[in-house]
C-alpha cells in the first residue's frame, strides 16, 4: 500500500509542476524507505596520476575496525571518514604486461585501470593504447539504463587534461571523452531539462539590430532561478523532513551559481585558454554562444575551483538523480604541465626540464613525481584532499532512505601506478560508502601480491546492482570477495 502512496505522491508533484531536483528529496516519510531498498546506488570514480605514494611516505597500517588503525599523515584529510573508509593496498595492473602496449609503466595504465582488459592494440605513446572492453561505468550505466533508468549513462569530467588517454570506453576502440569545462556541464545536462518560454510580445519591425544575448547569464538565470523557484515553492507545502531536504539542496544549488559566477563570470580565461568542450549541447536546446565562450578551465592555477565545481555539479546530479554514475580525472597520464601553484604546494614554473624533456615543466607534476621525494608528498596530501572533498559533499546529503547519500553509494579514488618511479604492482586504491552495505567498512586491507584490479571492478558492479562473475580479461578471475567481510 505504502509503494502506490509514494509513487502516487510523485505523480502529483510532477502534475503540480515539481521540476527533476526536487522529486528524490520529497521521499521522507520513514515508512517509504523500505521501499527504496537502502538508497539509490551511486557510484563516483575519481582518477589522478603519478602514483599515491613517494619513496617516503607509507601507506596507512592495516587495520580491521578504526579503533586498531591509523591513518597515514598524508591522508589526514581522511580523518572524519575513518569509518566510511576501506582502503585497500594495493592492486596490480596486470593487463599492461600480458598484452599490446606502447610501455609497460604506470603511464601507460589508463585505458585498462577501469577495463581491465588487454588492450585492443598498441599505441606509438602511451597517449594512444586503445582499450580492449568497456569501462565500469560505461558498463554499468548501461546495465541500468537497459533496466529502465532514464539518467544518464555516466557523467565524465576532467581537470587539466592535455593528453587523449583515456579512462573511459563505451566499447573496446570507443573512448568517451570527459567534459573539461564546469560550465559547459552546468548548462548541458541541465539546462536541457527546463523549457525555454516562447518569445510574446510584439515582434521587431524588419531590420531592427538583433540585441547582443549574454547567453551565459541568461541560462545562469533560467535553470538556476527554476530549480530554486520549486524548491522555495514546496518548502512551504512539505512537511518539517522535507522542508530540511530543500533548504539544504537549496543551499547546495547557490553555493554551485556562487562557484560558477566567481570562476566564469567574465566569460574570458588567460591567453590561449580558449573553450575544449565535448559538443555543443545542440540536443539539449543550449545556444552554441553558450558553449563556445571562453573560460579559465584550461589554466593552472584554477584547477583546485575548477575540480570543486565538477565535483559540486556531480553531487547535484546525483542528488537530482540525473545520473548514478560519474567519472572525474584530474591531469592526465602524465600531467608533464599540471603545476601544483595553489596552497599548500606554491609550485610556480621554472621551464622546461633540462635533465629530461619528456616530463614537461621542471615543477610539474610529472617531474615532481620522478624527484618522489618531499615535495610529492605535498602533492599527494593535496590529491587525498579532494576526496575528502566529495566524501564529506556526499555524506552531508540526505538520500530518500534516511540515511547520507554515502551510505548507499561508493567512492572510489585511483591513481595509474604506485608511486612516482612507475609501479604497476601494489598501486593503493580508496574507497569509501558501503553501496547499500554491500562493502565493510572502517578497514584497511593489505592485499595479497598479486591481486589484479579487475576484482575490484567485479565487486563495483556487483555492489551497484549489476551482477557480474568476471570483467574485462576473465583469466583474471572474479570478485574481490573481502571486499565484502
Amino acid at each position: 500500500m505504502k509503494r502506490d502512496l509514494r509513487f502516487s505522491r510523485r505523480n502529483l508533484l510532477k502534475t503540480l509542476g515539481a521540476g527533476m531536483a526536487l522529486l528524490p528529496l520529497l521521499e521522507s516519510d520513514p515508512a517509504d524507505a523500505q521501499c527504496l531498498a537502502g538508497g539509490i546506488k551511486r557510484m563516483y570514480v575519481l582518477v589522478w596520476p603519478d602514483g599515491m605514494l613517494s619513496s617516503i611516505n607509507k601507506w596507512s597500517e592495516p587495520g580491521t575496525d578504526p579503533s586498531n588503525w591509523k591513518l597515514a599523515p598524508f591522508q589526514a584529510s581522511l580523518q572524519p571518514y575513518q569509518s566510511d573508509l576501506l582502503l585497500l593496498n594495493g592492486v596490480d595492473y596486470k593487463f599492461i604486461k600480458d598484452g599490446p602496449h606502447s610501455e609497460t609503466t604506470g603511464h601507460a595504465c589508463y585505458p585498462g585501470i577501469l577495463t581491465g582488459a588487454l588492450y585492443k592494440s598498441a599505441g606509438s605513446s602511451t597517449a594512444n593504447d586503445v582499450a580492449g572492453g568497456p569501462s565500469i561505468d560505461q558498463f554499468i550505466g548501461s546495465k541500468l539504463k537497459a533496466g529502465g533508468y532514464g539518467g544518464l549513462v555516466s557523467l565524465n569530467q576532467g581537470a587539466f587534461v592535455d593528453s587523449t588517454a583515456r579512462l573511459s570506453w563505451s566499447a573496446a576502440g570507443q573512448s568517451v571523452t570527459p567534459d573539461f569545462d564546469p560550465y559547459h556541464v552546468f548548462t548541458t545536462y541541465i539546462q536541457g531539462n527546463i523549457k525555454t518560454p516562447a518569445p510574446t510580445g510584439t515582434p521587431a519591425p524588419t531590420g531592427t539590430p538583433t540585441p547582443t544575448v549574454d547567453y551565459k547569464k541568461a541560462a545562469q538565470k533560467s535553470i538556476l532561478d527554476s530549480v530554486i523557484g520549486d524548491l522555495n515553492r514546496f518548502a512551504g507545502v512539505v512537511g518539517t523532513a522535507d522542508k530540511a531536504n530543500i533548504e539544504a539542496h537549496l543551499g547546495y544549488v547557490r553555493d554551485i551559481e556562487m562557484g560558477l559566477a566567481g570562476v566564469m563570470g567574465t566569460g574570458t580565461g588567460s591567453t590561449g585558454d580558449g573553450p575544449v568542450t565535448t559538443g555543443n549541447g545542440a540536443a539539449c536546446g543550449v545556444p552554441a554562444a553558450a558553449t563556445g565562450t571562453k573560460v579559465a578551465f584550461h589554466n593552472t592555477d584554477n584547477i583546485p575551483i575548477i575540480a570543486k565545481l565538477h565535483m559540486d555539479l556531480t553531487v547535484a546530479a546525483f542528488a537530482a538523480d540525473l545520473t548514478r554514475v560519474a567519472v572525474m580525472q584530474i591531469g592526465d597520464q602524465g600531467a608533464a604541465h599540471l603545476i601544483l601553484s595553489w596552497p599548500p604546494c606554491n609550485y610556480k614554473s621554472g621551464g622546461p626540464n633540462p635533465g629530461d624533456a619528456n616530463t614537461g615543466d621542471v615543477n610539474g607534476f610529472h617531474a615532481i613525481a620522478h624527484r618522489n621525494v618531499a615535495d610529492k608528498v605535498v602533492c599527494d596530501t593535496w590529491f587525498q584532499s579532494q576526496l575528502a572533498y566529495v566524501i564529506g559533499q556526499m555524506k552531508s546529503i540526505v538520500d530518500p532512505s534516511g540515511k547520507s547519500m554515502l551510505d548507499s553509494s561508493v567512492v572510489v579514488g585511483m591513481n595509474n601506478m604506485r608511486t612516482g618511479t612507475h609501479e604497476t604492482t601494489g598501486v593503493p586504491v580508496v574507497m569509501a560508502g558501503s553501496c547499500g552495505g554491500y562493502f565493510k567498512t572502517g578497514r584497511s586491507l593489505a592485499l595479497p601480491p598479486g591481486t589484479p584490479n579487475n576484482g575490484v571492478l567485479i565487486a563495483l558492479c556487483n555492489a551497484m546492482g549489476v551482477p557480474t562473475q568476471t570483467f574485462g580479461a576473465a583469466m583474471y578471475g572474479g570478485e574481490l570477495s573481502v571486499l565484502k567481510g
